[in-house]
Formats: C-alpha cells, sequence, structure tokens
C-alpha cells in the first residue's frame, strides 16, 4: 500500500501529531489509573506517588467513575489508536526514504517490532484476558524497538537525516524507557517515539520541492528522505 499519496500522508501526519498529543495528556491518566488500581505501586513512595496521588485526589471524578480496574483498562484503550498512528508514522517515512541494503533491514526489523508492539497494546486493553501474554509480546517488541532503533538511528543520523530529531528520539528509545517508567507508566514510555515519528511524517507528508530529494549529500540541510546510495 502506497502511504506517500499526498492526501494519505497528511492525513497519518495529522493522525501521528494527534495521537501523540492525545498520549502525552491521557497517558498521565491512565497512568494514574494503573496505581489505583495496583496499590501496591505506591507503597514504596518514590516520583510516580509524588505526583500520580495528589493528581487522583485533584480529579477524583475521573477515576472513582467505576471500580479502578474497570477505569485502568478503559484508559489503557487509547493506547491503540496510538500506537496504530506511531506505526503508519513511521512506515510513510519508510517509503518515502526508499532505503536499501543494512539500512532497509533495519527499518523493516524496527517496523516489524512497531506492528508487533501494536498488536500487543491492542490485545492488552481490548481483550484484557489475554493481557497477561501480549504483556510479554509487548515488552518483547519495545525491546527490539530499542535495541533496533538505537543501530538504525545511528546510521541515520550519519547518513544526514532530517529530522535529525526524530532519529535521536529513535537511539534514545531504549535509555528513555527506563527514565520515564520511573516517573510514570511504562505506556508513557512510548511518547518520544511517538513524538518523533510525528515529526518525521509531517516531514515526509510535504511535497518533494520543499526540501527532499534523492541523495543525502545536498548541502542543503533538510534534503535526506532518500537513503543515500553509499
Amino acid at each position: 500500500m502506497d502511504l506517500t499519496a499526498r492526501r494519505t500522508a497528511r492525513w497519518i501526519s495529522r493522525a501521528a501529531w494527534t495521537m501523540a498529543a492525545v498520549g502525552t495528556v491521557g497517558g498521565q491518566l491512565h497512568a494514574v489509573a494503573r496505581s489505583l488500581s495496583h496499590p501496591g505501586d505506591w507503597e514504596e513512595g518514590g516520583l510516580n506517588r509524588a505526583w500520580q496521588e495528589p493528581l487522583s485526589r485533584a480529579l477524583r471524578p475521573l477515576f472513582d467513575w467505576s471500580d479502578p480496574w474497570t477505569v485502568y483498562v478503559t484508559y489503557g484503550k487509547l493506547w491503540g489508536p496510538v500506537c496504530v498512528a506511531i506505526t503508519l508514522a513511521a512506515c510513510l517515512v519508510y517509503q518515502r526514504r526508499r532505503p536499501t541494503g543494512l539500512e532497509r533491514r533495519l527499518w523493516q526489523v524496527v517496523l516489524g517490532a512497531h506492528v508487533v508492539m501494536t498488536v500487543s497494546v491492542v490485545g492488552d486493553y481490548y481483550t484484557p484476558q489475554l493481557m497477561g501474554v501480549m504483556f510479554l509480546l509487548g515488552l518483547a517488541a519495545m525491546l527490539v524497538i530499542g535495541i533496533g532503533g538505537m543501530v538504525l538511528g545511528g546510521l541515520l543520523l550519519r547518513r544526514g537525516f532530517r529530522p535529525r530529531t526524530a532519529a535521536a528520539l529513535l537511539v534514545a528509545f531504549l535509555p528513555g524507557f527506563f527514565l520515564i517508567t520511573e516517573v510514570t507508566s511504562m505506556g508513557s514510555a512510548l511518547l518520544p517515539l511517538a513524538w518523533g515519528w510525528a515529526i518525521a511524517a509531517h516531514r515526509a507528508a510535504q511535497p518533494a520541492s520543499s526540501g527532499m530529494t534523492s541523495s543525502s549529500k545536498s548541502s542543503m540541510p533538510d534534503v535526506s528522505y532518500a537513503a543515500s546510495a553509499k
């Protein structure tokens, strides 16, 4: 399926930006709901409790409309469309870049892991009876994205990929995962990835005349969607 058609690319770009914003805000409601449904999360204090407990009191109506588990699973459903948007945005950038050789293989591994991650998140919250299996599947996918992303992101940076922010966030995904989960829920560890692909998809949705060429050797600072021919 060609995602680079002008209308399709713009739709994907807008969806990626929208879902990144939704995940940034709604993801914190989900994080609080998770802690309320898993009381042990707050027993040791820490950074999670420092902000989640006051927020749960301030926004009580958002968390006490049903039992804690139902609230947690309901808010968790927002990560499904977020992951779909992330994956579509990454696929758009891949198609626009047209990589070859090693870079192409790395893209395929990372994109495959994005698809698995999306399936696991949908399975987690839309079929809660499979949550245990889907959680492990999601962890494996995130590990592949983390390790593969460091290699792919580093290669993209070396080849002059633009926007560099997107490649840098891909490189930082794995270390960022551990830092973010010290403060909020695991779902929020996807947010740097969501924003990175949203930024890259916005560039990919622009007409070729806006600064994208087939060569990464140009002196222009923003012309690197096509893979290097080296």
